[in-house]
């Protein structure tokens, strides 16, 4: 059996301990400790080109496997395990607006639009507004906790991101499918017709609520095997462990339902159950101890992020020569998320008491805070060249590290700014 490369070993000690002092040095200068992550990311990545010793730098990228059934699921079920539960019920209404047909109108508005205006054909643009669609659950959490956002407003945005990464993956599949499809025909817009749109709600609805009921079957088994484990806290957080990737595993690569749902509902059945069955104060260990998780997981996210970028672009000069296509698709996906909150505003409101209402500086804050992270780049490099031509796969990638990039560099460091501006700054 051939030794495990001690190189590898070294190179993932050595960014876990660069992520722990940039994550200090960060808070030390109060700037969003993601966004600079992704800096120190691709200034590591040129230091690789420099120094022999960091040559190893140059090769280390994420994959949308290692992002999908490692670091995913960790975000999700972590996520999951210390939402409110009653808060998340109190706001369920306007998060599933923003979840569901929010993520849906979102794909569809962009998509056009970039297939419109920009050299990107349907299925290609297609593809890329459903990878888009998603608010990013690693930026989003992250970022709304270090600015101490409001509970009701961190909750509106920890909620859509964490339901919309697995709308958004769902929809990417099926339309994966059927431009799969359209491959087959004479002319490939005709799979496009009304016929196979109708069916995507169908399909939509079977993955996505098929994956949280996987997850919530495999989370009530785990509560009843911690029943018999005399409360032993090793065993009880292993156990947690198990559930969280089991769950993800067996709803995406066995049931082909949707993996995030199953982190999920795993995660929620935990956090409910939790208090009754854990012992007591258990609940709070496995927190912590999925919070540790979640934070290194998420450390390395945007740290592998700047990296990336920096891999798959290798000179950010080049996207100047796409400016033009990354302006568009970067006002389109602006436009949808404006589209969806006003229409999440006009369908709620109505039926909503006075407080529970979303002033405009929330609905602002709430447009203005849509970061996009890995997960799009992790769909992007997923599209295989048999679905979309080469090019046109290469400029996807483009578009969404452009996206990344503004969401990251303009609206993650500019976000405070309108907290305090609105009064939502450090608030209760």
């Amino acid at each position: 059996m051939r030794d495990f490369p001690v190189e590898v070993v070294a190179c993932f000690v050595g960014l876990v301990l660069i992520a722990l002092f940039a994550h200090i040095l960060f808070r030390k200068l109060r700037f969003p400790c993601t966004v600079g992550l992704v800096f120190v990311g691709m200034l590591l990545f040129k230091l690789g080109g420099v120094f022999e010793p960091l040559n190893v730098l140059q090769r280390v990228h994420l994959t949308p496997n290692f992002i999908l059934y490692i670091l995913l699921p960790t975000l999700i079920f972590d996520a999951a395990i210390n939402l409110d539960a009653r808060e998340l019920w109190r706001n369920i209404v306007p998060i599933s607006y923003l979840a569901i047909p929010g993520v849906l109108v979102t794909a569809a508005v962009v998509g056009l639009l970039v297939a419109k205006f920009t050299p990107l054909g349907l299925n290609a643009a297609m593809l890329f507004g459903a990878l888009i669609s998603t608010t990013d659950t690693a930026a989003v959490i992250a970022l709304f906790n270090e600015l101490n956002a409001p509970k009701r407003l961190a909750m509106l945005m920890d909620g859509e991101s964490l339901f919309n990464d697995a709308t958004a993956i769902v929809l990417f599949d099926i339309i994966a499918a059927i431009v799969a499809g359209s491959l087959l025909l004479a002319n490939p817009a005709e799979a496009w017709t009304l016929n196979t749109l109708a069916g995507i709600p169908g399909k939509f609805l079977l993955v996505f609520f098929g994956g949280g009921l996987v997850g919530a079957a495999v989370g009530w088994l785990l509560m009843q095997v911690i029943r018999f484990s005399h409360h032993d806290p090793l065993l009880e957080v292993g156990l947690t462990t198990v559930v969280a990737y089991a769950a993800f595993i067996l709803a995406n690569h066995y049931c082909k339902f949707s993996g995030v749902m199953a982190a999920c509902g795993a995660g929620l059945v935990v956090n409910y159950y939790g208090r009754g069955i854990l012992a007591e104060n258990m609940l709070g260990t496995i927190r912590k101890f999925w919070a540790f998780a979640a934070f290194m997981a998420n450390s390395l996210i945007f740290l592998l992020l700047g990296l990336t970028e920096s891999f798959l672009i290798q000179d950010l000069g080049r996207l100047r020569h796409v400016a033009g296509a990354v302006g568009v698709a970067i006002l389109a996906v602006l436009l949808a998320r404006a589209l969806i909150l006003g229409l999440t505003a006009a369908c709620y409101h109505p039926f909503a008491k006075p407080e529970k209402k979303l002033s405009w500086p929330v609905l602002f804050v709430m447009w203005w805070g849509g970061l996009r992270g890995a997960l799009p780049i992790a769909l992007a490099v997923s599209i295989g060249p048999a679905l979309v031509p080469p090019a046109e796969r290469t400029l996807v990638i483009q578009l969404t590290l452009g996206i990344i990039l503004f969401t990251m560099l303009i609206q993650g460091t500019t976000l405070k700014h309108f907290l305090r501006r609105y009064g939502l700054h450090d608030a209760a």
